[in-house]
């Protein structure tokens, strides 16, 4: 199947047709938990800045969100290739959405991997785990709005 059978408004209603929208569906889940985990990290960093204990149970919420939320952006980054190549015919790897996409995947990993040493007891992770997590979700939602234009 081709872009432009599966872009065309007035063709046939395919699996193939609605299995473009797999991966632009499966990403608004991902980011949307990511927003969540991020809401509840900010209160807990709010808190510590503060010099109060953050809210009870906050650090099990944060972690019990954002766990499935990083799995489901890295699993989300690599379905968007294989939906690119099967799906559309299209290079995958040749747009500016791929782009802004393969560069929030490096920082989800990171913060994700800064998170476990976190966990671990490395206090001295906070600050990277932070950045990296606020810049892989600011380059996924940028991601998410250049994807729009790939839509059918």
């Amino acid at each position: 199947m081709t872009a432009a059978e599966v872009g065309d408004p007035g063709g046939a209603v395919t699996l193939e047709r609605w299995l473009v929208y797999g991966h632009p569906l499966w990403m608004i889940l991902a980011l949307s938990l990511c927003v969540a985990a991020l809401r509840i990290g900010l209160g807990i960093r709010r808190a510590r800045a503060a010099k109060r204990p953050p809210a009870r149970g906050a650090r099990a919420r944060h972690l019990r969100v954002a766990k499935p939320a990083v799995a489901l952006v890295l699993v989300g980054f690599a379905l968007g290739p294989v939906s690119v190549w099967w799906l559309r015919d299209w290079t995958p790897g040749s747009t500016f959405h791929a782009l802004l996409g393969g560069l929030a995947a490096v920082l989800f990993a990171g913060a994700a991997l800064q998170g476990r040493a976190l966990e671990k007891g490395d206090a001295g992770a906070r600050g990277l785990h932070a950045l990296l997590g606020g810049a892989a979700l600011a380059l996924g939602l940028a991601a998410a709005v250049a994807g729009f234009v790939l839509l059918p």
